[in-house]
């Protein structure tokens, strides 16, 4: 999609937010009120490896029940009567996947109005401290009492883990042929919406029958820092990595993740506790090995603006193949290159056995350190990995520079 594409579809997109403030859906003549409680999450495709996407909305209505929407133009070329099942289907599936802690740390953003370019609900009180009071408060501003939000929250919870989710696209006009040829024959309900100067006009399908009972459930309605604090439930997938940064780091994460999909990588990765790596092929035809994830925040690092507990980011660029290498002339190579990012990223080795910047250190004699050829940005103990500060931007154009120059695409 091109740039002017993008800002047409997010106007039109903060358009039907601000309509679902003080306005219901009708459907076969009922109203239903939309709480909008999400906004952009990154999700994966469901197949696997990871292919990014980013839902447009989620949000529940007072019948309880869970739509996604997904907005597209009308000039989209992605528009076709197959968006249902290869798109709203796959983020269906991948959200499945998720906890109750991975889903509410993905619509935080919204809630505490950090997301960049939205309108945000004017029901939802600054300092708000969960989802589940946000979905009080949303309670409260239909004259319901505080227990039917919170049921609400919780049966929120229990659909999107059973999979009975509204699959629905948001169009600026309507398109009968798209919605005729749309999949059909099993029990998906999925839902049309031709959103025309403030009108919304919704076609529903549901060929399930839709319990609309309340039933109880075993859910924690966690804060944002009690479920920031248990890390460990958080594997650090990439579409993940944005549930624990900080607020001020994500839009780094989101260059970054943008860059090496432009380079060249393929999607596939391996996962550890607080990252995940790749390697990249070289034109040197050794690989370079990528590491992207969490840091803790600990006393030397103040990152600015954040939740308690939350994490900046590492994007740590790692030599071992070539230092690894059988040809002592490959390791020299690497060893130059390694030279190189730290000049144009201030980027330094990890472990501190040396200092790259000290000529004493040569190939030669760095090749039997214990070092195992990672490096990570490094100014000072205060001033290291990404967390937020200005300054790290110049650093990440200076690692874009290189690894485009190095990187076979």
């Amino acid at each position: 999609m091109i740039l002017t594409e993008y800002v047409i579809e997010r106007e039109f997109v903060n358009k039907f937010i601000q309509f679902t403030f003080d306005n219901p859906l009708v459907i076969n003549g009922i109203e239903r009120r939309l709480f909008l409680w999400g906004h952009e999450i990154l999700l994966p495709d469901g197949k696997g490896n990871y292919n990014s996407g980013i839902l447009d909305l989620i949000g529940t209505d007072e019948r309880g029940e869970v739509w996604l929407i997904e907005a597209k133009l009308n000039s989209n070329k992605e528009w076709n009567s197959n968006i249902w099942e290869n798109q709203l289907g796959l983020y269906a599936k991948s959200l499945r996947k998720r906890s109750e802690q991975e889903i509410v740390l993905g619509a935080r953003r919204y809630i505490v109005k950090e997301s960049a370019g939205t309108l945000f609900p004017p029901f939802i009180l600054d300092g708000t401290n969960s989802l589940s009071e946000a979905f009080c408060q949303w309670a409260s501003s239909l004259t319901k009492d505080k227990k039917e939000g919170l049921t609400l929250y919780e049966t929120t919870m229990r659909k999107i883990m059973d999979g009975e989710i509204i699959q629905c696209v948001l169009s600026n006009e309507p398109s009968q042929g798209i919605w005729e040829n749309r999949h059909k024959g099993d029990s998906t309900a999925r839902a049309y919406i031709t959103f025309q100067k403030m009108i919304a006009d919704v076609v529903l399908e549901q060929n399930k029958v839709v319990s609309t009972s309340f039933e109880e459930g075993h859910w924690s309605h966690g804060t944002w820092i009690s479920f920031i604090q248990k890390k460990n439930e958080v594997k650090p997938t990439p579409d993940k990595i944005p549930l624990l940064l900080a607020d001020g780091v994500i839009p780094t994460y989101e260059r970054i993740l943008s860059f090496i999909l432009e380079i060249g990588w393929n999607g596939k990765y391996v996962a550890n506790q607080k990252a995940f790596r790749f390697d990249l092929q070289t034109v040197y035809e050794v690989p370079l090995r990528i590491h992207i994830g969490w840091i803790d925040a600990d006393g030397q690092q103040d990152i600015q603006y954040r939740t308690p507990y939350q994490f900046g980011l590492k994007f740590n660029i790692d030599f071992r193949h070539f230092k690894r290498h059988v040809d002592t002339e490959i390791w020299e190579t690497g060893y130059k290159l390694a030279k190189e990012l730290a000049e144009k990223g201030r980027y330094n080795i990890r472990g501190g056995e040396f200092s790259i910047f000290d000529p004493y250190w040569t190939a030669e004699k760095v090749k039997d350190l214990r070092w195992d050829g990672e490096m990570y940005r490094f100014i000072s103990q205060r001033n290291r990995d990404y967390i937020g500060l200005e300054e790290e931007q110049h650093d990440l154009n200076g690692v874009f520079l290189f690894l485009r120059k190095v990187i076979k695409h």
